[in-house]
């Protein structure tokens, strides 16, 4: 039997698609391979997505960034007016508290209101947002470049406008918003995302 079909060969290869490969040289049928990689079109979809996200959230992000820094300056305030008013009932002595707003930034400094002496040098913020320094009465507010609030050592606060009245101020950022500070004859300084403190 010169031809047979079912035999086998070393390799478990049939002899007729032995002999195909050796006589014919048969060619088999490649499947396509699956192309890898994204084609200009949807790169350019992508990059236009992303484009119009980072439009519509620029604006978004200005807002927010105003918004922080100036809650960040107001609640610095607070925290060195609350710190002086511990100062000065611990050392027994009346204590001035220095605000100055200029240039992009804010200045808050604490000395002894009888002499004169430094208790915490000048610290300054970077406030590149937070424009305006505005001292009351509210709501007929007015535009300074620096104001003091002063503690006696007993930490009511002394001076401003009055003995009953709260002595205000507030700080106004580049996109027109106001958070106001008011500090109580007390001494007591709270802060309100508002622009006038209730």
């Amino acid at each position: 039997m010169p031809f047979a079909t079912e035999s086998s060969g070393a390799m478990g290869v049939s002899s007729e698609s032995k002999g195909c490969v050796e006589m014919f040289n048969c060619h088999q049928v490649r499947r396509p391979q699956t192309e890898r990689g994204f084609t200009l079109i949807e790169v350019m979809i992508v990059v236009a997505i992303i484009g119009i996200a980072a439009a519509l959230a620029g604006p978004s992000y200005t807002d927010w960034m105003a918004r922080s820094q100036l809650r960040e300056a107001i609640s610095e305030v607070q925290h060195q007016l609350a710190l002086a008013r511990i100062t000065a009932m611990s050392r027994n002595t009346s204590v001035t508290v220095t605000l100055t707003l200029a240039n992009g930034s804010m200045g808050i400094s604490t000395a002894n209101a009888a002499t004169g002496a430094v208790i915490s040098a000048t610290q300054t913020m970077n406030t590149p947002h937070v424009m305006t320094l505005n001292i009351g009465p509210s709501p007929g507010w007015t535009a300074v470049a620096t104001t003091a609030v002063s503690f006696n050592s007993m930490g009511m606060r002394v001076g401003g406008p009055g003995a009953a009245a709260n002595q205000e101020l507030a700080l106004v950022n580049t996109r027109g918003v106001q958070y106001a500070l008011k500090v109580t004859p007390r001494g007591i300084a709270n802060w309100c995302p508002d622009a006038v403190c209730p």
